[in-house]
């Protein structure tokens, strides 16, 4: 069974030319998708994020410190701001 794991990034989406948005953030280098809907956005999001986590891991190499574990007794929140 996988552990989810959560954490909070900033995104940021370019409009392009076909209706898609690309998507990168100043908190994960390296990571660039696209989408076209927030819900497609989110889904790629979520795969690249795994991907690059897996490869960091792989290469024994530490992810950024967006991507670190929260350690703490109390909850964490989640901010998203969709563009639509």
């Amino acid at each position: 069974m996988e552990t989810l794991r959560l954490f909070s990034i900033r995104l940021q989406l370019e409009p392009n030319p076909d209706g898609t948005y690309t998507v990168t953030s100043p908190d994960v280098p390296g990571l660039v998708t696209e989408g076209r809907t927030p819900d497609e956005i989110l889904r790629n999001v979520q795969e690249a994020l795994k991907s690059l986590l897996d490869a960091w891991q792989a290469l024994g190499m530490e992810p950024p410190a967006a991507l670190r574990p929260l350690i703490s007794d109390r909850p964490q929140t989640i901010e998203m701001l969709v563009a639509v």
